[in-house]
């Protein structure tokens, strides 16, 4: 039976939803007749109302009502109409053009709010604010406050002296801002905030002391005034001093921001006056999100804070979310890349960092201590043969998977200036974890890229790091032969000549420098010279027989030639595979 019950009520449904647009189409047309009913029978203000309702769409139909009523003898009708006209109008301007006339006449209006809502109407119609500038200029004359005032005001920024404009839109938005505080609307101070962000930002200087004078007269409106005069070039004097005083407000977005723009405040003067207070405060639990984003702000600027921030990290009785930031901010200090920085500021957080992020980076999983630390490191240790010492330590040492793939991933970004690191990428092949052997092999594959025929020439044949290795690598312990004639051999391997290669080298000379007078430095051994025309054509058909005949010799190709590049390394991306397969031997 319930099941039966079910599926009617699921039929019933079905049927409602198959016919659920024509309902909607019915209810809307029933709408829309009754309200073009009432705009052709209804009194002035229904018919108004009407319009509302009707919208733009049906603009043919009321475009005309309301033009006719902008002249009614009744104000509050008048007004209504303008109203309605600038509010539909702002949406498809287009559609209102034939009303123009009667709201030109609307502007001499002796109500100043129904001329500021038909001067509003025809702005948005793209009416030049110039020709609508001696009715708004009437209405202040009269002595317009509040919000007819201000619209008066607002659309004679740009045109006329920003000064007599600033206490129409400052009384507006001290209002409204005070009214958003208690509950209201946010919209009215968002279009006063808006008003008075164009106005301040032509730069009139004449704005500043009015501006200064209203900083105390209401809390709400004060972050905004502050942010406001922060932005003049240059800041009104004693600035750092005025937004000192405003950190101590008993309003928490007073303090917010004035601390925000105290960290903009990067003048060594300025510095010195707020930022060693800043570092008091992070102890202080109201203050401490706050001054943490000023000195974020100065980072790389100011010793002061440094040591303060690496106790606040330290403290687990505080937030995470707070600590994590206090390593981030000196993360931000000690970064190298920051051309502003301070070299001894950048240092000293250098040191910090590394105090408190080796334990963290050496035991803790992937978490957010973890990232705060590692994130900007290669900016800290700029230089890749350091930064690979210290990941190698954090590699052996940090237990967790996912951490020693982050590590093994920024070892493989570092090419082969992470060969310091080596023999640690090396150790994790033997790694439990298959992704952590194959993350190693891919970070091998980028510092040693012929590890593995190196690793087929046996224990002995290990790369030498590039730090000791020199071109004496090149040099044999023991010459026993005078190095072949160079000129000769260059052009004997370029032309794939074996049989001229066994003339010039043999086991008593394989592993001395060719003679070549005329080359600058120590000259390179007979297997460099024929490593390194791999990919040359000429050479090719005969390379493969002569790096044979020379490893026969003793040769040895894993070495390090004068600018510090590993010529087994680099026979990886040069030579063929059978070349390659030789040098391996």
């Amino acid at each position: 039976m319930l099941t039966r019950v079910l599926f009617v009520l699921a039929l019933g449904f079905a049927a409602v939803a198959a016919h659920g647009n024509d309902f909607a189409d019915k209810f809307l047309a029933k709408q829309n007749k009754d309200a073009l009913r009432d705009l052709e029978r209804g009194k002035p203000a229904q018919q108004i109302e009407a319009a509302s309702r009707l919208g733009p769409d049906f603009a043919a139909q009321t475009s005309p009502v309301l033009a006719r009523h902008l002249t009614h003898a009744d104000a509050s009708i008048r007004l209504a109409a303008a109203e309605q006209l600038w509010e539909q109008a702002a949406r498809q301007p287009e559609v209102f053009a034939s009303t123009q006339a009667a709201l030109r006449g609307a502007l001499d209006d002796s109500e100043a709010a129904v001329a500021m809502n038909a001067a509003g109407a025809l702005a948005a119609m793209d009416v030049p604010e110039e020709e609508l500038a001696p009715a708004r200029r009437r209405v202040l004359a009269a002595g317009a406050t509040g919000y007819v005032g201000f619209l008066a005001a607002r659309g004679l920024i740009g045109i006329d002296p920003a000064p007599p404009l600033l206490p129409h839109l400052l009384d507006y938005y001290l209002d409204a801002s005070e009214a958003a505080e208690r509950g209201g609307s946010s919209h009215n101070r968002d279009i006063g905030e808006q008003a008075l962000g164009a106005l301040v930002g032509g730069g009139d200087r004449g704005l500043i002391d009015p501006l200064q004078r209203t900083l105390t007269a209401s809390p709400p409106a004060t972050p905004l005034l502050l942010k406001l005069l922060h932005g003049y070039t240059p800041r009104p004097d004693g600035w750092t001093e005025t937004l000192l005083g405003f950190t101590t407000s008993a309003y928490p977005s007073v303090c917010e921001r004035a601390w925000d723009l105290l960290g903009q405040q990067r003048d060594v003067a300025s510095l010195e006056r707020w930022a060693p207070q800043a570092a008091r405060l992070l102890a202080d639990a109201k203050a401490r999100k706050s001054v943490l984003g000023a000195l974020a702000g100065a980072a790389g600027r100011t010793l002061h804070g440094l040591p303060e921030l690496a106790a606040l990290a330290h403290d687990v009785g505080i937030d995470q979310e707070l600590r994590v930031r206090a390593i981030e901010v000196i993360a931000d200090a000690a970064d190298t890349s920051d051309g502003d920085g301070l070299a001894a500021v950048q240092a000293s957080a250098r040191r910090h960092w590394e105090t408190l992020c080796t334990p963290i980076l050496s035991t803790h999983t992937v978490d957010a201590f973890f990232r705060a630390c590692r994130n900007d490191s290669s900016y800290i240790v700029p230089d890749d043969g350091q930064r690979a010492v210290l990941t190698a330590k954090w590699l052996d040492a940090n237990a967790d998977v996912e951490a020693k793939l982050q590590f093994l991933s920024s070892l493989e970004s570092m090419w082969a200036k992470a060969m310091p690191a080596n023999a640690s990428v090396r150790a994790h092949r033997s790694h439990a974890d298959t992704r952590v052997v194959a993350a190693a092999e891919a970070a091998l594959n980028r510092i040693e890229p012929a590890w593995r025929e190196r690793d087929a020439r046996g224990p002995g044949a290990r790369v030498a790091s590039p730090a000791v290795a020199s071109t004496a690598a090149m040099l044999p312990e023991k010459p026993s032969g005078k190095g072949a004639d160079g000129a000769s051999l260059f052009g004997a391997i370029a032309k794939g000549d074996v049989a001229a290669v066994k003339r010039l080298v043999n086991a008593g000379n394989v592993q001395v420098p060719v003679r070549y007078p005329q080359m600058q430095g120590t000259p390179p051994v007979p297997i460099v010279v024929a490593m390194n025309y791999c990919g040359i054509p000429q050479a090719a058909a005969g390379l493969k027989e002569i790096v044979v005949y020379l490893m026969s010799l003793g040769a040895n190709p894993d070495v390090t030639d004068s600018d510090g590049m590993n010529r087994l390394d680099h026979a990886k991306y040069t030579c063929p595979e059978d070349v390659l397969a030789a040098l391996a031997r």
